[in-house]
């Protein structure tokens, strides 16, 4: 485990990033990691919660599935951390404020990201300050899992732990996609892809398991995606035709203020869940982090994918990874 850390920072180091940022972010994971302990040993543990045995007792059978689906799980998942009640991290994103257009940052293994993560809410929040002291719209948000996009093996957080079980199985098949198959420099497309592959894949899964609860709570999940989607799509079209208009810059931001207000007041869908867009501060920022995810130009059947079909897109994936991939098309392929 020391070892793992340690290559952590030694590669971190070497990127060329260098700074308090990086240092921090290397010290804080390889702390991460050096707590970890097996999932059997947390599962056997009295003391360990038992939503949470619950969760980690269905890690074998989330695994083997994900491998008949071509997924990659190598020795991830094996091994548990306990972060508490704590999200895992800390973000922030940040765009121009009258255009459509990311702040973004560079990393090695990932490449150039629309986001900074952080440990400490505090050094999340000081971050956000200053990007906002620069004139910039900015967005917070959290993370309960993420991918070390296969540098070394991932493991299960608490704070992955305490979704329902579709949600739990969707967001370890969501992260196996990131360790199968990542695109550098191609965050939105990495995203939709995982998004929308291990929707099929979590479907098919909870058939399997004949979980028909299960499979209508995450269905209604996706139904309530797919209105946001649509919202949010209707709102970064317009704001684009906007940005595009031959205002002066006073104006175009008068008009986006009054045009998000439209939006988010007015031309609301409602949700059989929560409310996806309520207690959001909508701005560009917003916009495009949540389009990471949602507000796809194409929407797949929420229906089951078969294994085989699965393995053999993912086959295809694998031998054709580097950037000419990273498409609207290939998304697409994912819903044949």
């Amino acid at each position: 485990m020391l070892r793992q850390a340690r290559f952590i920072i030694f590669v971190l180091l070497l990127s060329g990033l260098g700074g308090c940022y990086v240092s921090r972010l290397a010290w804080h994971q390889g702390k991460l990691l050096n707590s970890r302990r097996d999932v059997a040993e947390a599962v056997a543990d009295p003391s360990t919660q038992s939503s949470v045995r619950d969760r980690l007792a269905d890690l074998p059978g989330i695994l083997d599935f994900a491998k008949s689906c071509g997924l990659e799980p190598g020795n991830s998942y094996r091994r548990y951390i306990d972060n508490g009640d704590r999200p895992l991290s800390w973000l922030v994103h940040a765009a121009k404020a009258d255009r459509l257009e990311s702040v973004t940052w560079w990393f090695p293994f990932s490449g150039r990201v629309p986001y900074l993560g952080f440990f400490s809410k505090e050094e999340r929040d000081e971050e956000e300050a200053s990007l906002k002291a620069k004139g910039y719209d900015t967005a917070k948000g959290t993370a309960t899992a993420f991918s070390m996009l296969g540098i070394i093996d991932d493991p299960i957080y608490r704070s992955m732990t305490r979704r329902p079980r579709d949600e739990f199985a969707h967001v370890i098949f969501h992260e196996l996609v990131h360790r199968t198959v990542w695109v550098r420099g191609s965050v939105e497309f990495n995203e939709r892809l995982a998004e929308t592959f291990a929707r099929r894949v979590t479907l098919a899964w909870l058939d399997s398991i004949h979980d028909e609860q299960g499979k209508r709570e995450f269905l209604a999940d996706i139904e309530d995606r797919r209105k946001f989607s649509v919202w949010l799509t209707a709102l970064r079209g317009d704001l684009e035709v906007l940005y595009q208009a031959s205002f002066d810059r006073s104006e175009i931001l008068r008009r986006k203020g009054a045009l998000i207000a439209e939006f988010t007041e007015m031309r609301r869908p409602k949700f059989s869940g929560g409310d996806i867009i309520r207690g959001r501060t909508w701005n560009n920022a917003e916009v495009l982090a949540a389009g990471l995810y949602d507000g796809n130009d194409f929407l797949c059947q929420p229906e089951p994918v078969e294994p085989e079909k699965a393995k053999g897109f993912m086959t295809w994936l694998r031998a054709n990874k580097n950037s000419e991939i990273a498409t609207t098309e290939t998304l697409r392929k994912v819903c044949l």
